[in-house]
């Protein structure tokens, strides 16, 4: 079964949801005819569906669409969130020299954001708003996917927001110039005086990319087709399912350049953070899943479990750390190369070599 769902399961969904509601209120049902984007099943087939126009909102619709901005969200001003995600809004529909529409996955929130959302009218682009029970975050974000126009997608929480305006195009030139299928950026973090306000620097973060996430999807672009092709995000996953997609896409074969234009102000927290123990549970499985895929080597919890914790490959797997060295300068391209960052990378490369060298395991 297709982890991104098809426009007629939402077309069903959503009518059925309207006809209980209006049985309960006794209010006819009032539907109109929305052309949908791209079905899942069939890139560039066009499917027109008719739904609820109380879920459905399209506003200043134009025509081709370069990147589909997905916000998913569940009751975010019951969280006090209200301000951050009028920044969301704001920021999204301030970006320059780009064609983008911005569509917010609302898994049914019972505390009047719908309502909130569609007073919203500092429209410059197209928003388009869909109000229905999920089964957690990443399935949000796979129907994201399904209803997304776009040649290429971000995933940006409603908490963070955009603080540079050219962040989008800037991320199309990257992509565009170097043919690579995924873009990634630095990203700052909220909550700090804005000259002390800390940076994720991804640059100097790749030799970590199989232990932890090396960047955030907050500043990535990748390609709807790709995302299309590995079916979207593993739901089995409750929390480190970006981390899998992420493996899945190098496993695919995708390339990823970097762009040296920080655009994303990411908020601290979230479901990763709160549910830690899980989170390390699943990269696990994640981790162990790839070294069989793509380097056909299996290795155990407890040696995979060395490489998460501990940062250390287990001595026999020099090897393996090798080749994932070698993977990273193949993959991940736009890197500076200045003589700063060669030495960073080698010294950072020796010194897991050291440590792999004294491993216990």
């Amino acid at each position: 079964m297709s982890r991104i769902p098809s426009i007629e399961e939402f077309a069903g969904l959503l009518i059925v949801k309207e006809a209980s509601r209006n049985r309960e209120n006794e209010v006819p049902s009032q539907t109109s005819a929305v052309t949908l984007p791209n079905d899942c099943s069939d890139v560039g087939q066009r499917h027109t569906s008719k739904l609820p126009t109380s879920h459905v909102k399209i506003a200043n619709v134009t025509g081709d669409v370069e990147v589909s901005v997905v916000t998913v969200c569940f009751n975010p001003l019951e969280a006090g969130r209200k301000e951050v995600f009028q920044k969301n809004l704001d920021s999204v529909q301030a970006q320059e020299n780009v064609r983008l529409e911005h569509i917010i996955v609302d898994g049914a929130s019972s505390d009047g954001t719908l309502e909130w959302l569609k007073g919203y009218n500092n429209t410059r682009y197209d928003i388009r708003i869909l109000s229905l029970s999920d089964d957690g975050i990443f399935d949000a974000m796979n129907r994201g996917i399904a209803l997304s126009r776009g040649k290429y997608i971000i995933f940006l929480n409603s908490d963070d927001y955009f603080h540079n305006h050219s962040g989008m195009a800037h991320s199309i030139e990257k992509i565009e110039h170097f043919g690579c299928m995924f873009s990634f950026a630095s990203i700052r973090f909220a909550g700090f005086p804005l000259l002390r306000r800390p940076q994720q620097a991804p640059q100097r973060r790749l030799h970590r990319f199989l232990i932890s996430f090396p960047f955030s999807h907050q500043s990535m672009l990748t390609l709807r087709d790709l995302l299309l092709k590995l079916d979207g995000f593993d739901t089995n996953y409750r929390s480190a399912a970006d981390y899998d997609l992420l493996l899945r896409m190098i496993e695919e074969g995708a390339k990823g350049c970097f762009v040296p234009h920080s655009f994303t102000t990411f908020s601290l927290g979230g479901f990763s953070t709160e549910y830690h123990e899980l989170s390390i549970k699943e990269r696990i499985l994640c981790l162990q899943s790839f070294f069989k895929e793509f380097f056909k080597t299996e290795m155990t919890s407890r040696e995979v479990e060395q490489i998460i914790l501990h940062h250390v490959f287990p001595r026999k797997y020099l090897g393996l750390y090798k080749q994932t060295h070698r993977l990273i300068r193949e993959r991940f391209l736009g890197v500076p190369r200045g003589p700063f960052t060669w030495v960073s990378s080698w010294f950072n490369y020796i010194k897991y070599y050291v440590k792999c060298l004294n491993s216990s395991i």
